[in-house]
């Protein structure tokens, strides 16, 4: 008989220090908008995106690419950067913008949250985009599964904890696992919310902000359902996330 899975949610990531993720898998989430955005690039025929913390960082790596081979993008409290291609909005993200360009990308909490994770054995990435293919490849699985949430500026966010409860739901549904109390809170969040979900991201403090600066569109898009097949998974030697 195999042993339960462990899932453990942590719903910022200052909550879990890096050395205990190591030997588990690591399930980033930063639903409005970073996860859902890098998704969404993949889909679009971005061959990789270069996660980085700073603005900085960014401009130096988009500078070694050939003319034309990096697409840049951030955005630092929800406002594009002055100078880059493009902002943190997913359907922005188009085939004609993407195909065979590279992303490097910068964001306020989710790509922090991503080189938080550096000590997994293995690091993928969720949305509600990509919810269903996430949930099959974690549930082949053996190793634990630690969903981290960006959260907002060491602030916990609705919208992750939505998702986090949507993944836990899920993996309940495939096997037994032994749930935290991260996982336990962030399952009875989706229970109660999940069945209105873009409702429930409006609410939110971070869907609030989105949509008072006019970004209506992305709340949308975020709340938009298992619309790719594909995982983004984090390659290292240089750190670069490709489809899985």
């Amino acid at each position: 008989m195999s042993r339960p899975r462990p899932v453990h949610v942590h719903l910022a990531p200052e909550l879990v220090a890096p050395a205990r993720l190591a030997g588990g898998v690591a399930v980033v989430i930063d639903v409005l908008r970073a996860t859902t955005t890098i998704v969404h690039a993949l889909a679009a025929g971005c061959v990789a995106v270069r996660p980085v913390a700073t603005v900085e960082e960014a401009r130096a790596l988009a500078s070694t690419f050939p003319p034309g081979g990096a697409l840049l993008a951030g955005e630092r409290h929800a406002r594009p950067l002055p100078g880059f291609d493009l902002g943190n909005s997913p359907n922005h993200f188009t085939p004609v913008r993407c195909s065979g360009r590279t992303l490097v990308m910068t964001t306020t909490n989710g790509t922090r949250a991503l080189l938080h994770c550096g000590a997994a054995e293995r690091i993928v990435l969720a949305a509600f985009a990509n919810r269903g293919a996430t949930c099959e490849q974690l549930a082949r699985e053996a190793r634990p599964i630690h969903v981290v949430c960006a959260g907002s500026s060491g602030e916990v966010a609705l919208e992750d904890a939505l998702l986090a409860g949507a993944l836990v739901e899920a993996l309940r549904e495939r096997g037994e696992c032994t749930l935290d109390d991260g996982a336990l809170l962030a399952w009875s969040c989706f229970r109660e919310h999940g069945s209105t979900l873009e409702q429930a991201l409006r609410r939110g403090v971070g869907g609030a902000h989105l949509i008072a600066l006019g970004y209506d569109d992305d709340v949308r898009a975020a709340a938009c359902v298992d619309r790719f097949a594909l995982v983004p998974e984090v390659r290292r030697g240089p750190l670069r996330i490709e489809i899985a």
